[in-house]
């Protein structure tokens, strides 16, 4: 009885190694060529075919950019695979386009494919035909003369290539336009920044005049904060420049504080001056955002510092004439 059994098992590893011998007997492999001819540089055609039973599990090859030594993949496509047959075989297919440089035969060995039962751990190879390339050289005919080198021929200019220059071209009109119009928008406060002295005026007399104007058209209120101060601080300096013996106008705030600490000008006055001058620059070059109050209070300080020092002023210039009287 155990015999029998022995022999059963014999024989049931005999046909299942005989139906998966049969099996691996369909499978096939095909590689062809689109032409067996080319002149350097010139691209073809390989296509490669594997027959194989539809259940069985295929590892397919893959590539780098040479197919061999002098045959390099210019480009390769997916892998296809047909619906299987009537005998249940599937067709597995790949196409690759392909180049070569180098003249003479190029010997393309077989592309080997693993394949296996499904279930199998066991794969077997499947080799495609050997192929032969011949890359012929160029054939020069010496007996004709050499002739020269054809110009370049013209392409027709699209319009992708000439909107970049249509996009610039506008844009730099946009940024004329714009200059322009800043500098047109700056020319009245530029202008209304120059402090002009009127003439047969007291000093005092004509910065009190135009620190109310400037009050009046309420410059910092619509937004125009450097605008406003930029004429305080200049209303303030020509004043300074007429009345004493200080260069004010080209003066920085510390110079203009230091030439008056020795003119007789109290202490409150030039402290409000100070405060003014200090916080015009803020504002200038800071780019400062003063409160509404202190916007006030830095023409206020301005009006009580031309008073107090005019009164300073009168005070020394009649002394002066005394003192040249009595002399």
């Amino acid at each position: 009885m155990k015999g029998n059994r022995f022999w059963i098992v014999c024989l049931s590893l005999i046909g299942l190694f005989s139906f998966k011998t049969s099996q691996a007997q369909n499978v096939e492999a095909i590689s062809t060529l689109s032409t067996d001819s080319i002149a350097p540089g010139e691209q073809f055609g390989l296509e490669l075919n594997l027959k194989v039973p539809s259940d069985f599990q295929v590892q397919w090859p893959t590539f780098s950019d040479t197919l061999i030594g002098t045959i390099e993949i210019v480009s390769q496509g997916t892998t296809e695979t047909s619906q299987p047959d009537i005998q249940g075989n599937k067709i597995m297919r790949q196409q690759f386009l392909l180049t070569s440089f180098d003249t003479g035969w190029a010997y393309i060995p077989g592309i080997s494919i693993k394949f296996a039962a499904q279930g199998d751990t066991n794969f077997y190879l499947a080799q495609s035909n050997p192929l032969m390339l011949r890359v012929q050289p160029v054939a020069i005919d010496t007996t004709v003369a050499f002739k020269p080198i054809k110009s370049t021929e013209g392409v027709p200019i699209t319009f992708a290539e000439i909107l970049p220059w249509i996009i610039g071209g506008l844009a730099l009109i946009g940024l004329i336009f714009v200059l322009i119009w800043l500098i047109r928008k700056r020319k009245p406060i530029e202008q209304s920044t120059a402090v002009a002295q009127k003439p047969g005026l007291p000093p005092h007399t004509i910065a009190i005049e135009q620190l109310e104007e400037l009050r009046l058209e309420r410059l910092w209120q619509q937004g125009q904060l450097k605008s406003y101060y930029t004429r305080l601080s200049d209303i303030i300096r020509v004043y300074i420049e007429a009345q004493f013996p200080v260069n004010a106008v080209e003066m920085t705030t510390y110079e203009i504080l230091s030439g008056l600490k020795h003119t007789g000008i109290n202490e409150n006055a030039l402290r409000k001056l100070e405060l003014s001058l200090e916080l015009s620059d803020l504002v200038k070059f800071a780019k400062a955002q003063p409160t509404g109050m202190e916007n006030d209070m830095s023409l206020n300080h301005l009006v009580d510092f031309v008073n107090e020092s005019y009164a300073v002023a009168i005070v020394k210039d009649t002394l002066i004439s005394e003192k040249e009287t009595t002399v």
